[in-house]
């Protein structure tokens, strides 16, 4: 486990799976990323590929099976005052589902304007640098969306995040040291259903080989997903949640 207090606000940090079977979930990613993994006091079950963390499961809160959430995969935000961005968030026509308090600080689960949710952590995190070069560690997150105009300015109001175009309908998010962090991509129902979401990509050495492991393990293959980086195979695990899975050697400005 990897515990860092966060350096600065608005920086992404961390991803996990919410799922109704952790067992299961287990085997599944086992199979297609080699993960092993670690229990901690509170049942978060760590996942390492080849000895580094890259993410985390843990069961399906009863708040969210109350109002039928399927299995997900949700990426993380560092934040300075959690208090702060969660009423800020609220004034811009975002909606908190859940805030809680634990061992490592404070959470706060939100949706944007266009109904994609993300996590906001204040105090100490699990974290875990992107890594797009090697074989199942979490590559990249990037928010799929139908109008970009729902979502711009929620953003840099809350995160001081800078929207630049990349072309066709693709934008890089910059942070406040101009860093890109993650992209948006302004994408049909084909692409991302029926619903806007942050997208969860892990890195792959044989993309071919990982998508015969997903349907080996029980799950599924949605389609191809193709950007300046190259070619992305949109999966779902045997329980719902859906990722995409890219190539080690797709790297431009994400490596």
């Amino acid at each position: 486990m990897v515990v860092e207090r966060a350096s600065s606000s608005g920086v992404l940090t961390w991803v996990d799976l919410a799922t109704f079977d952790v067992a299961a979930a287990r085997r599944f990613y086992a199979r297609v990323f080699g993960w092993t993994y670690s229990l901690d006091h509170a049942g978060y079950v760590q996942c390492a590929a080849r000895g580094c963390p890259s993410a985390a499961l843990y069961t399906m809160p009863a708040f969210f099976e109350r109002i039928n959430m399927p299995s997900f995969w949700m990426s993380y935000v560092a934040v300075a005052e959690l208090d702060w961005v969660v009423e800020t968030a609220r004034t811009l026509g975002g909606r908190v589902e859940l805030e809680e308090r634990g061992a490592f600080g404070k959470i706060a689960l939100i949706r944007d304007p266009s109904g994609a949710g993300f996590t906001c952590h204040e105090g100490q995190w699990m974290q875990s640098p992107r890594d797009p070069t090697r074989h199942g560690r979490w590559a990249w997150s990037e928010l799929l969306v139908s109008e970009l105009a729902a979502v711009r300015s929620f953003y840099a109001e809350l995160f001081g995040w800078r929207v630049t175009a990349l072309g066709g309908e693709r934008h890089a998010i910059l942070d406040g040291r101009g860093e890109t962090i993650a992209t948006i991509q302004v994408a049909s129902t084909d692409v991302k259903g029926g619903a806007d979401f942050w997208a969860v990509y892990f890195a792959v050495d044989d993309r071919a080989a990982a998508a015969r492991a997903v349907e080996d393990a029980g799950g599924q293959l949605l389609g191809e997903h193709v950007n300046a980086e190259g070619v992305h195979l949109l999966a779902r695990d045997d329980q719902g949640a859906a990722f995409f899975l890219s190539e080690t050697t797709t790297r431009a400005f994400w490596g």
